[in-house]
């Protein structure tokens, strides 16, 4: 069975916790991706922390945060924020958050993702944070299809269609996990049929603030070193 790779959400301001910056460049495995996020997307252009930063970080596929607002928010402004992680970040791609997830909104899920592409992403992850009408996976390169608690993962089921989506499609996001469970937990997700996860102690509000306190990624059932 293909290991599941740590793919984290790094939601961490690099003036607040320029350490975790620093560990987070020597991490190996390195992890199969990261999202930044500067200010609930890229932020004003000019930010005088980031862009260095982000020099930390070569060889490790980044990702921007883009936030969709469930399909609320125009195109044009998603196609503004692609342009600006591309020019000002020189990222290569963008991951769609609260990416809508009903059957319904599929010809909008089009039109986001297409116009990511034609702007210049390469690489672009959708999160509805559930399980989508599996015709959005075939729109986007990985797909978040839970995000929540540890406790409600322990309930979490695939559905049996989704085992014929490509495991390097698929990323599960667990928070609030015991620290004494993360490595079983991040087996778990393997098991379940993730390419990428990340299992973290943390909770809300903020369960993206870093690595997991009780130490780093922990990456097939082993932690990452």
């Amino acid at each position: 069975m293909t290991a599941a790779r740590a793919a984290l959400p790094w939601y961490v301001h690099p003036a607040e916790d320029p350490g975790a910056w620093r560990q987070l460049a020597l991490q190996t495995p390195r992890p199969s991706f990261v999202v930044v996020n500067v200010h609930n997307g890229p932020g004003e252009p000019g930010n005088p922390w980031y862009p260095e930063a982000l020099t930390q970080l070569r060889g490790t596929r980044i990702v921007g945060y883009i936030d969709l607002a469930y399909g609320e928010r125009p195109v044009a402004e998603v196609v503004a924020d692609v342009a600006t992680w591309l020019d000002v970040y020189r990222v290569g791609g963008v991951m769609l958050d609260q990416f809508p997830a009903d059957a319904a909104s599929t010809r909008r899920c089009l039109e986001y993702v297409t116009a990511a592409r034609r702007a210049g992403a390469g690489f672009v992850v959708g999160n509805p944070g559930v399980v989508p009408a599996l015709g959005h996976l075939a729109l986007l390169d990985v797909t978040c299809v839970f995000e929540g608690t540890a406790e409600a993962y322990s309930r979490f089921t695939p559905p049996p269609a989704l085992s014929r989506v490509p495991r390097n499609r698929v990323w599960h996001l667990v928070h609030s996990c015991p620290p004494d469970e993360l490595a079983e937990v991040t087996a778990r997700a393997e098991r379940l049929g993730a390419g990428h996860a990340f299992v973290t102690d943390r909770s809300m509000p903020h369960p993206w603030g870093g690595f997991p306190m009780a130490g780093t990624p922990v990456t097939a059932g082993r932690a990452a070193s």
